[in-house]
């Protein structure tokens, strides 16, 4: 199996730097210099992202990934056995809820290399959603080449990652892909047998998690302040890679967006057939269906947005708005997360079933989302002098 660890923490963090001078920073607004209160305030928020909040998620991930891959290659030794299967299944759900937390921590390198200063895309290596494409996954099973040098390089994120765990242990023996597709045309995924398809699904998800495996501690080592230590350069706001704290805070600001444009937009309005869908309802496309887990993940990523807008057990933008005199905001934020976390929980139905059979219930905590999301895109983003992100500035639904 190819594994790719050992990319080098200290070596990212040097493209980071690089990469910072490709990111638009002239509209960025500058931060307080004057050193007062609120400036300080700004510095221990910064501060405690890293240690606080991002490691500790990383840290969880990783421990969750390793025993990811454990499950799986105890599937992968006794594929046809449903005791095997099943095991799996549960290891997955612990590693995919764990990733859920890190999903909103998009600062720096598990950012987009398009849109985010020091982004390197790592995240998409660990987890694409929405983009995977199950048919190719099938098609993957069949060919079975997952072990060759350079196959995650040569094949996009939409073939592994998480998600593509997912479809391998609950899609069981039949394939997404239309009939004129080889697999089907030629015979080819016939000729496996229910036997064959299980031994290819459980082998290939074995290789998928070492991959994230790998990936996951190269992530976790970059923020380290053993390794690359991005929660010293976010703190620190040098100039590498962000030019001031003000370019920093936002940064942190972006990441919080992740409730607006993902949880409330991709997660709840495209299946509510607000955004997106073509028809009344499109329940079909919610997060995680096969393992039935879209409520959950949403529950995860409001958790991960209410540590990191806090500080968690430390300081952080609710902190620094205490200093500015916005305290009534910062517990407005707080209090619309703990009531969408709520709502969230309370769906005890798979999120596809909730969209059809209880709407009102879904588009209750569609409009939670979105109060949290009005007071990022108005007030905070006044008061901190804060720049919206592109993909959520003209979001008004």
């Amino acid at each position: 199996m190819e594994r790719t660890a050992g990319r080098g923490s200290w070596l990212l963090l040097g493209g980071l730097t690089a990469a910072a001078m490709l990111q638009p920073l002239a509209c960025r607004p500058v931060g307080d210099s004057s050193g007062g209160p609120a400036a300080q305030a700004q510095v221990d928020a910064l501060a405690q992202v890293g240690p606080g909040v991002v490691m500790p998620a990383l840290d969880a991930f990783v421990v969750e990934s390793d025993a990811l891959e454990g499950a799986l290659a105890a599937w992968a030794a006794a594929p046809s056995e449903p005791a095997a299967l099943l095991a799996a299944r549960d290891a997955w759900v612990e590693a995919f809820l764990a990733w859920q937390v890190v999903e909103v921590l998009q600062i720096g390198p598990a950012a987009s290399s398009l849109t985010a200063i020091a982004g390197a895309d790592l995240r998409d290596e660990i987890y694409s959603w929405p983009t995977i494409n199950a048919c190719r996954v099938d098609q993957e099973t069949v060919e079975a080449e997952w072990d060759r040098d350079g196959w995650f390089t040569e094949n996009l994120v939409n073939s592994y990652g998480l998600d593509a765990i997912e479809h391998l242990l609950w899609a069981g023996p039949d394939n997404d892909c239309p009939g004129q597709v080889p697999i089907n045309e030629d015979g080819s995924w016939d000729a496996l047998g229910d036997d064959g398809v299980a031994a290819n699904r459980s082998a290939y998800a074995v290789a998928l998690a070492g991959h994230i495996s790998d990936q996951a501690v190269d992530l976790r080592d970059t923020w380290s302040p053993d390794g690359g230590d991005f929660s010293g350069a976010l703190a620190s706001a040098d100039g590498a890679p962000y030019p001031s704290s003000q370019d920093a805070l936002n940064a942190v600001f972006d990441a919080l967006f992740y409730v607006e444009t993902m949880s409330k937009d991709r997660k709840l309005a495209v299946p509510l057939g607000l955004q997106d869908c073509g028809v009344d309802v499109c329940s079909s496309t919610v997060e995680a269906l096969h393992s039935g887990l879209g409520a959950a993940a949403i529950a995860a990523n409001l958790r991960a947005f209410r540590d990191l807008f806090t500080g968690a057990d430390g300081d952080g933008i609710d902190d620094l708005l205490d200093e500015l005199g916005e305290g009534e905001l910062a517990a407005r934020v707080v209090a619309d997360t703990d009531r969408a976390i709520e709502l969230a929980d309370s769906l005890s139905v798979p999120l596809d079933q909730a969209v059809d059979q209880r709407t009102a219930e879904v588009e209750a905590l569609h409009d939670a989302l979105k109060a949290i999301g009005d007071d990022l895109k108005g007030d905070l983003a006044t008061v901190l002098t804060l720049q919206v992100p592109a993909e959520a500035a003209g979001d008004n639904d």
